[in-house]
């Protein structure tokens, strides 16, 4: 999934790289950031069903508790819920700015900021803005 790794003299960073994509990503980033990407403006984060079943798993409650607590219905989708503090709204899952299901979080997590809505550089100012992670090729 992803291509390369790059380690920094001074410390070690893990630099991702994917194809069709005008940046990289410094992992390590993610340690200092604040979880950006968990919080801001409304939005989803879509889930599988068998992701439902594995976060329920890891959770130990059943697919049925999980989905009554922690989702809601977008159309025909479920979407992880949010909770709404001082005009913000927080991932149900983000504590401390750590995400409490990390092991077994999302796919749509798990490949931030390579989403599609970020190729050839589409939405450059915003992720710039979303992720102190993301380094951008120096042709752009």
């Amino acid at each position: 999934f992803y291509s390369v790794f790059w380690f920094n003299k001074l410390q070690y960073d893990i630099i991702l790289f994917m194809s069709d994509f005008n940046f990289s990503f410094n992992a390590k980033a993610c340690q200092v950031c604040g979880a950006k990407c968990c919080r801001g403006e409304s939005g989803n984060v879509f889930i599988s069903n068998d992701e439902v079943v594995r976060i329920a798993s890891f959770l130990n409650i059943s697919t049925s508790e999980f989905i009554d607590n922690f989702c809601r219905k977008v159309g025909y989708k479920l979407s992880l819920k949010e909770l709404k503090y001082n005009n913000e709204y927080f991932c149900v899952f983000l504590e401390n700015n750590k995400c409490q299901i990390y092991p077994v979080r999302p796919s749509q997590c798990k490949i931030f900021p390579f989403w599609k809505e970020f190729k050839n550089n589409q939405n450059q100012e915003y992720l710039k803005n979303e992720c102190i992670g993301v380094i951008f090729n120096e042709e752009n």
